[in-house]
């Protein structure tokens, strides 16, 4: 089984904005939600539940459903990056991202994984396995992809199950489970990426029109 299990909404093109942007490391949670969060947390309680529950169908499912809402998350895009103009794309990617992992590790709970249980996994891995789910994750931002990784490279496909067992899944028999768990670090990784593009957009892009 390979990484390539999160289904990707497009590719990501960013025209007329090439600011190079540093491929994202694990780091410390901190007080204020990244962008993603925010922009997920932003949609009411009960379209959440029902994204969520698409969810339980399929990815397809979640991804059509969490689409239909784009409306209210475009609205809420200004407050979560903090600057107006956000390319589409990344808010949409940071949001997928936030809740995939929602949707995942609600999955994962009979296994006694959370949420912040993942992102401790996450934090503690292997560098190699970590740069494998990043090296999957940016396939989506198509020519954006190598700025990203910034040279990063996946060293062994293998190194990202190292997570599963210190999530103390087994590929063989636990594969619902281990699925969901790989499904969830790899939007970890795509989630990372969304929220430097949209740091690097905060700090680089354009100044709006009339500005």
């Amino acid at each position: 089984m390979t990484l390539r299990m999160l289904a990707a909404l497009a590719v990501a093109t960013a025209a007329g904005w090439t600011q190079p942007v540093m491929a994202q490391t694990a780091t410390a949670p901190s007080a204020r939600p990244s962008p993603g969060d925010c922009l997920w947390n932003a949609l009411p309680e009960a379209d959440r539940a029902e994204v969520l529950t698409a969810y339980g169908r399929d990815m397809n499912s979640a991804t059509k459903a969490l689409a239909s809402r784009n409306k209210a998350i475009q609205a809420a895009a200004a407050a979560c990056v903090g600057r107006e103009g956000a390319p589409r794309l990344f808010v949409q990617f940071a949001t997928t991202s936030a809740m995939i992992r929602a949707a995942s590790a609600q999955r994962l709970a009979p296994a006694g994984l959370t949420s912040d249980g993942l992102r401790t996994l996450w934090n503690q891995a292997d560098p190699a396995a970590r740069a494998c789910f990043r090296v999957n994750a940016a396939r989506v931002y198509g020519p954006m992809a190598e700025k990203l990784l910034n040279g990063e490279t996946c060293p062994d496909q293998k190194a990202a199950q190292t997570v599963l067992a210190a999530a103390r899944l087994d590929l063989a028999k636990d594969t619902a489970q281990a699925a969901q768990a790989l499904i969830h670090f790899n939007a970890i990784a795509q989630g990372e990426q969304a929220d430097a593009l949209l740091a690097a957009f905060v700090r680089y892009g354009p100044t709006p029109a009339g500005s």
